[in-house]
């Protein structure tokens, strides 16, 4: 399987995954696409959803073909394929590991469960967060969130995702 990330315009990227699984059932080719999304608490304490990567979609398909290529270029919204779309650059290496832990933790990134230990380690114990505990970046405890570094963000940025804290109590 060959991974790539698509731009499409940001706020349609739902849609866009509708009307591209709708034309890929068409040809009967099989291709999944990934949009992640990730719930955060305001300071109130109410929850939302929110992107994790707004304008990108991640795209699975057996073989990036030009005739798939022709697909995606008519459906609307699309923007572009990564690097761009003479030259489509494969998600590969650690990007690949990491895009496929995402992939695991599914499309719609719950809180995750923390635990504090001494010396101002962290330890996951449910949640997306489960697998990344070595790319945090930051803990706002105040807040509820962690600020992760992550390999395929396109353009860098860190990305915040909510914890709720779990203190283990001893017997």
């Amino acid at each position: 399987m060959e991974y790539y990330c698509l731009m499409v315009r940001t706020g349609e990227e739902e849609e866009f995954k509708k009307k591209a699984q709708k034309a890929f059932c068409e040809q009967a080719c099989t291709a999944e696409l990934y949009y992640f999304q990730r719930t955060l608490k305001t300071n109130q304490g109410k929850l939302y959803e929110k992107p994790l990567f707004p304008g990108y979609l991640f795209f699975q398909i057996e073989s990036l073909t030009p005739q798939i290529m022709q697909t995606l270029k008519k459906i609307d919204g699309f923007i572009r394929i990564l690097l761009d779309n003479i030259n489509p650059i494969e998600i590969l290496g650690t990007q690949l590991e990491e895009l496929r832990l995402f992939i695991g933790n599914g499309e719609h990134w719950g809180i995750s469960k923390v635990e504090f230990m001494p010396e101002k380690n962290i330890r996951v114990i449910s949640g997306p967060l489960m697998g990344l505990e070595g790319k945090i970046y930051k803990v706002n405890k105040k807040r509820g969130r962690v600020t992760i570094i992550t390999a395929l963000n396109p353009d860098g940025k860190k990305i915040d995702l909510a914890f709720e804290c779990v203190q283990m109590i001893e017997k």
